[in-house]
């Protein structure tokens, strides 16, 4: 290997410590990137930030404002609350009805914001039927986290795995490739937690002065965000306009139209997510443009090579599943769907195939606090402890591994 690939390589190997260390910010992970690279002439200086405006990146933020608008608005709110109260009527009312709208909000809107939105809902609904609000959370932040599986916008790091697939010339996911994986797993789920997991749901102490209000509800403009909201989801199942122009768009009308102000647009912004995400896309073209990448994939396809394809689609799913439990998926899937990419295309294996396999595993952080923004939400408001999340939650984390692979085989490689 050169240098540089050398370089790149250990700086590869140094982000994945730092992300699941945690001795800094993702932020500085992210931002450091580029410098580093540009410093060790690994890529020219005026093309080291260039990631910083992809398109994958300006789609996501860009979702996240009309994300806020939906919430600011009190609109999600609104659909939140008729679904919860038709069923919360006793424990297993409640918990059903939080299941349901979680994961059907979460299938369309950011997930972190989802459950944030929902948990005063939830939190009034529990307190009138008299049922632990730790249970209500944690189901908040599990089926926020399996909604997020079921379209190409729920979950953030489908989107970075889009990204990637269109940076290596292979034609993105559609809209709703992903129901046909994420449904099963969230039905099978939600099956389960009605018959046998409710039971495994801790009943933790909260403190209801750490719950939030409700957003102020204004009708009219409730509508022009839902209708907004719709032209996009119909640009992209239709590709009138390109994901990112759709996004953006509805972005600037909901900012202009008063829907959401300009400094809670803003606000809405993951920068956490903007660093890193871009920060990862400029480290994962030098791995490629280096060798580092080629290097790596030579080293595991020799083993991988002589394996079924389905033992590759379990591996991959299963290093997804294990590690986004102790990594933000958002982080994993920038790290993971290159190397799965190069794999795919050395084993012979379809590399939509494998991408598919990062992004489902990926959004499956039901065993710890750390892997999800709905996990780490409910963590401290919901009084609850590292156990309680292994405990309610690996049966999804296996369930996420056994379908996902399953299916990802029958329906890409068969």
């Amino acid at each position: 290997m050169s240098a540089q690939a050398i370089m790149t390589l250990v700086l590869f190997l140094a982000v994945i410590v730092l992300l699941i260390w945690q001795p800094v910010s993702p932020i500085v992970i992210g931002a450091g990137i580029p410098v580093i690279l540009a410093v060790f002439n690994v890529v020219e200086p005026s093309k080291a930030f260039s990631q910083f405006s992809n398109t994958t990146v300006i789609f996501f933020m860009s979702l996240l404002v009309v994300g806020g608008a939906i919430f600011k608005t009190g609109l999600a709110d609104f659909i939140g609350e008729k679904v919860i109260n038709l069923l919360g009527t006793n424990e297993k009312g409640v918990i059903a009805g939080t299941a349901l709208i979680v994961t059907a909000l979460s299938a369309f809107l950011n997930d972190t914001g989802t459950t944030g939105c929902l948990i005063p809902i939830a939190s009034a609904v529990g307190k009138k039927s008299k049922v632990s609000l730790s249970k209500i959370y944690i189901v908040l932040a599990f089926f926020a986290s399996l909604g997020g599986m079921i379209t190409l916008i729920g979950g953030g790091g489908h989107l970075v795995v889009q990204g990637f697939l269109e940076e290596s010339a292979y034609e993105g996911f559609t809209f709703f490739e992903f129901v046909r994986i994420g449904l099963p797993i969230a039905l099978i789920s939600f099956i389960w937690l009605m018959f046998f997991g409710i039971k495994d749901l801790a009943v933790r102490e909260v403190d209801e002065s750490n719950i939030p209000d409700t957003a102020e509800r204004k009708p009219a403009k409730m509508v022009f965000v839902a209708l907004i909201f719709l032209f996009i989801v119909y640009c992209m199942a239709t590709k009138l306009l390109a994901m990112h122009v759709a996004a953006a768009l509805g972005a600037f009308l909901v900012v202009i139209t008063g829907c959401i102000s300009a400094e809670d647009a803003v606000k809405s912004f993951s920068v956490n997510t903007f660093f890193l995400v871009a920060g990862i896309f400029t480290l994962s073209s030098a791995m490629s443009s280096t060798g580092a990448a080629q290097y790596l994939v030579d080293s595991m396809s020799g083993y991988m090579s002589n394996m079924h394809p389905i033992v590759v689609v379990a591996l991959v799913t299963l290093i997804s599943v294990v590690g986004t439990n102790f990594m933000m998926g958002t982080s994993l899937c920038a790290i993971l769907t290159p190397m799965s990419i190069m794999i795919g295309e050395a084993c012979g294996i379809s590399p939509h195939a494998l991408a598919m396999c990062v992004a489902i595993g990926t959004s499956a952080a039901f065993c710890t606090p750390f892997g999800t923004g709905p996990n780490l939400l409910v963590y401290e408001i919901g009084g609850l402890k590292f156990k309680d999340y292994t405990k309610a939650g690996l049966p999804y984390a296996i369930f996420t591994f056994v379908i996902c692979t399953a299916a990802v085989y029958f329906f890409y490689l068969v």
